[in-house]
């Protein structure tokens, strides 16, 4: 039997004073915490990552037409994972994700929970390594014009880059609290939205430049082969924001169903228009030779390209030990779960030899992590497949398959509902098929997605 306060958040939304006050003077009032707009802010900081510069990759894979209305799927299913896990959070009062899942599931859903953290984090940053491969090699040859080595951005120059990065990232790894890098998060933000800015800007002239010419192709507006299934899953990718939606929900004020509703159809609106707009003015730029990473196209004397790059790089400096941090805490609770010992990370008392051993545990998982991050980031240099792998794997079952579950357990069994989780179910399948084909594409066994011309 649900409480007051499951009650009040699922009934109907009563119009309070802020509500009457007119657009202008609720959109342009300051932030207040566990506000509508910070909940908005919140996911969408989540959702926008890397896969920003991967979305003008799934037009060229797919098509102008049929890429925009991937997107505009992905926003869809985005929308009813969030707004009903926002819905269940409040019916049966669980504050995170693990917790709902574990509701549902048992007490064997938290170490599930643990593995596709550990997957997803590992994987992401793999993404990131991926980044830094594309964005230092062309800063260093702007740096270094006379150098012929330098002008070498797709060989051992990038393999050296990557090998630093991570080098230079271990020390960042030694402290367990890594809280204090939130505060950089803006930044990330603020950067990929400039160089979205600078993508739009420069598509006119780049698409006058490069129209009608052979090597390029013309502009494709439906495309429909194997790889119709990497781009569904990149788009799954560019949605996923659902680990922060039940904190959000949970400390939303006023979290009724109107109000939860209302954030994730905006949260998605809002992303689904920046993506097509991106992904449009991108593929436009440079048509069939579209790179997986938008800026690999750019030539890397392009000074306000160049401005991006060196933000970029910075910004993944920061975003690998920020993801890689929590992924191997989920990693440790993982061991600890399926070790005959006491958990090392729960005792109440422990000495300095036990505080000592999780803490050499902690730094050597995070090494090899690093280790193994730039060793696949070198092996594989396209992030659009290590986007679509993410996607198509953890990514499906955080924002699909999880939330139908949930919904089947907690959620009154309607026709409507069990549409929804019919939908959700069918689209992870869709998802999850780009797994074999991306193996069989790197085991040359199948043909590749489009290959670019880096730096025209």
């Amino acid at each position: 039997m649900g409480d007051s306060r499951s009650s009040l958040n699922l009934g109907n939304d009563e119009e309070s004073p802020s509500s009457r006050r007119p657009c202008h003077e609720r959109w342009l009032s300051p932030l207040t915490e566990n506000g509508f707009r910070s909940g908005m802010l919140t996911l969408t900081t989540t959702a926008l990552g890397g896969g920003v510069l991967s979305v003008a990759y799934v037009m060229n894979m797919c098509g102008m037409v049929l890429g925009c209305l991937m997107l505009a799927l992905g926003a869809l299913l985005a929308y009813l994972g969030m707004s009903a896990l926002m819905e269940m959070s409040t019916k049966t009062n669980c504050n995170s994700y693990a917790a709902l899942f574990s509701h549902c599931a048992g007490p064997a859903a938290g170490p599930i929970l643990d593995a596709m953290l550990f997957v997803y984090g590992n994987g992401a940053c793999v993404g990131y390594m991926v980044f830094i491969g594309d964005f230092i090699p062309a800063i260093i040859a702007l740096m270094l014009p006379e150098e012929a080595w330098a002008q070498n951005t797709t060989g051992i120059t990038r393999t050296v880059s990557i090998g630093v990065a991570a080098a230079l990232l271990i020390p960042m790894m030694l402290p367990e609290d890594l809280s204090r890098l939130k505060f950089l998060q803006p930044v990330s933000i603020v950067a990929l939205m400039y160089m979205s800015l600078v993508v739009a800007l420069k598509s006119p002239s780049s698409f006058k430049r490069f129209d009608h010419q052979p090597s390029f192709g013309d502009v494709r507006l439906i495309t429909v082969d194997a790889h119709f299934f990497e781009a569904f899953s990149l788009c799954v990718f560019a949605f996923n924001c659902h680990l922060n939606v039940v904190p959000t929900a949970n400390q939303l004020t006023r979290p009724t169903r109107e109000r939860t509703k209302k954030i994730a159809s905006r949260v998605n609106v809002f992303q689904c228009i920046f993506y097509c707009l991106i992904g449009v003015t991108g593929y436009l730029s440079f048509l069939d030779q579209t790179c997986s990473d938008i800026l690999n196209n750019y030539n890397p004397k392009d000074g306000f390209v160049a401005a991006g790059r060196c933000f970029l790089t910075l910004t993944m400096m920061v975003a690998i030990p920020a993801n890689l941090n929590p992924t191997v805490k989920s990693g440790v609770q993982l061991k600890d779960y399926f070790s005959s010992a006491e958990p090392l990370i729960s005792r109440a008392t422990s000495t300095p030899r036990i505080s000592s051993d999780r803490a050499c545990f902690r730094i050597t998982v995070s090494v090899l992590c690093l280790a193994c991050q730039a060793a696949l980031a070198v092996v594989v240099p396209n992030v659009g497949t290590v986007l679509s792998l993410l996607g198509a794997t953890v990514a499906t079952a955080m924002m699909l398959i999880i939330p139908a579950y949930c919904m089947g357990v907690v959620m009154e069994k309607t026709v409507k509902r069990q549409l929804q989780q019919a939908l959700l179910y069918f689209c992870s399948l869709l998802s999850v098929a780009s797994v074999p084909i991306t193996f069989l594409e790197l085991a040359n066994l199948m043909g590749k997605p489009p290959v670019c011309n880096r730096h025209i």
